[in-house]
């Protein structure tokens, strides 16, 4: 957690000096025509394309993989990791579309863990319980492009949510294992900077704050509320 806060406040502050560096290029004059200067923007691309790490914090779920077997406060995080996909198409200088496919992997694992069983004592066994998120979301992205290489972004982004958890169990018979998930809704709010490196190539980085109503199909809908960044290399296609 303590690391997680450490790169929000980094992204935090990098998104306060691109606020800042447009703000400085909104006021510098312009180049006269046919002049190229340091600080000529590029124009967007029409379409770019990226791919990287995502990682985030969420609160606690609960699981039912089947009678008289319930997984209560497990999260999306624990010892997790993540990667995200997707795709901006910009409309104009401004305004774009997004489509974002996010998947977040967890691991639970406890080494001594002592089952109920018909005879006491109960012998203790291994117990791995694996939750996983996975989004597909879209919707309007707002760039506030200036006359650096930074460019400071907005996503409002809704779609469709996947929850899936695995319980397997080591047993002195065997091994059991359990499969449970469900389909909700998904909402998705990020804030970030996309670095211009080359003409082709960006590094884009977001904040985000999401909703999804998942969970177990034998359980009410659960709502996971979660805090994440992710990094990125984007594809610029003109």
């Amino acid at each position: 957690m303590r690391s997680l806060l450490v790169l929000i406040a980094v992204v935090m502050a990098g998104l306060v000096v691109g606020m800042r560096a447009q703000a400085a290029a909104d006021q510098a004059p312009s180049h006269p025509a046919g002049s190229v200067g340091q600080g000529t923007s590029d124009p967007p691309p029409k379409w770019g394309i990226f791919a990287g790490y995502a990682a985030m914090e969420t609160n606690n779920h609960n699981f039912h993989f089947g009678p008289n077997i319930n997984a209560f406060a497990l999260d999306y995080d624990e010892n997790g990791h993540g990667f995200e996909i997707g795709e901006v198409r910009n409309l104009n200088r401004y305004f774009g579309i997004v489509g974002l496919f996010d998947a977040h992997f967890s691991s639970n694992q406890f080494d001594n863990f002592v089952p109920k069983c018909g005879q006491p004592p109960c012998p203790a066994e291994n117990l791995d319980i694996n939750p996983s998120l996975f989004r597909f979301t879209a919707g309007p992205e707002v760039a506030f492009r200036n006359h650096t290489r930074v460019t400071p972004f907005a996503d409002v982004l809704f779609g469709a949510a996947h929850s899936r958890a695995t319980f397997r169990l080591s047993e002195a018979a065997g091994r059991f294992s359990s499969t449970e998930g469900e389909n909700g809704f998904a909402a998705n709010f990020a804030a970030g900077l996309e670095v211009r490196v080359a003409r082709q190539f960006s590094f884009r980085g977001s904040l985000d704050y999401g909703k999804a109503f998942v969970g177990s199909s034998a359980l009410p809908s659960q709502l996971v509320d979660s805090v994440g960044f992710s990094t990125a290399l984007l594809f610029r296609f003109h």
